[in-house]
């Protein structure tokens, strides 16, 4: 039986991850920070202070992991499915011969690439080298979106992202202070702020977070400070390769996942109506 619709497969694996992204949207876009998150600020005798961000307000982080888990899913099998497709029409038939051993190898050397994809017997050279081309290692890169990045390193994060989701955990997704400002009503005549620097980004606020350092000069010991701050925040997933930003993660893996698909349909002729 020869197969119907060659990597269709994989356009609707990406089509529900998208499905999965708009529902992340929705759930950031619903939050009301004021409730989730409260400030404090403590200043020691000297004048020197700190101001924190603590959260307050868990539950929507359940939610919005489960969403994305359920569309790293999508995308990690839509590029297993691309190989199985391929392997259907390399060998004229579907299911492919062996076919529990076609899925997406994603290594980061040579070796482990090589290593890796001997469990699939008669890999076909063509295959092979579209297969190697957008491993980890290969340095190829993809343009879209207003944004350049290397595809390997795309597809070996939403691998790593993915089996985290899948054998261990939940991904450490959660919210980093991106910019803002600190107002501060000094009741006492003669003090000032002599310095304030805040620590952009470099912590998730899930755990009480320290956002910034400031030094009120001509402090008064006992003197009760009034802080108001103005904050943006953005959502973060601290994993493997590091802290990223979710929202050019995603783009990033999806556009990588259609790159690869239209890969093989280039160098199989397949054309969409």
């Amino acid at each position: 039986m020869e197969l119907a619709s060659p990597f269709q497969t994989c356009w609707d694996r990406v089509d529900r991850a998208e499905v999965h992204r708009q529902s992340l949207i929705h759930v950031w876009a619903g939050l009301d920070t004021q409730s989730v998150y409260s400030s404090q600020a403590k200043v020691d005798p000297n004048g020197d202070g700190k101001f924190f961000l603590r959260t307050i307000k868990r539950d929507w982080l359940l939610p919005f992991s489960l969403e994305l888990g359920e569309m790293l899913y999508q995308l990690r099998s839509a590029l297993d499915s691309c190989v199985y497709d391929a392997a259907c029409l390399e060998f004229k038939r579907c299911p492919p011969p062996d076919e529990e051993r076609w899925n997406f190898p994603i290594f980061e050397t040579p070796e482990k690439f090589n290593e890796g994809v001997r469990r699939m017997k008669n890999l076909p050279d063509d295959m092979r080298r579209i297969l190697e081309a957008v491993q980890p290692y290969s340095g190829t890169r993809c343009q879209a979106l207003g944004m350049t990045w290397d595809i390997g390193q795309a597809l070996f994060v939403l691998n790593t992202w993915a089996k985290i989701d899948r054998h261990r955990r939940l991904n450490l997704a959660g919210t980093v202070f991106t910019r803002g400002a600190i107002k501060f009503d000094l009741p006492k005549e003669g003090m000032s702020i002599e310095s304030c620097d805040f620590g952009v980004g470099q912590h998730l606020l899930e755990d009480d977070a320290e956002i910034a350092r400031f030094r009120i000069r001509n402090f008064i010991p006992g003197t009760e400070i009034h802080v108001n701050c103005q904050f943006a925040l953005e959502i973060v997933v601290n994993e493997t390769p590091g802290m990223c930003k979710l929202q050019d993660a995603v783009l990033t893996m999806g556009a990588s996942v259609s790159a690869v698909r239209e890969g093989f349909e280039r160098h199989y002729g397949i054309k969409r109506e």
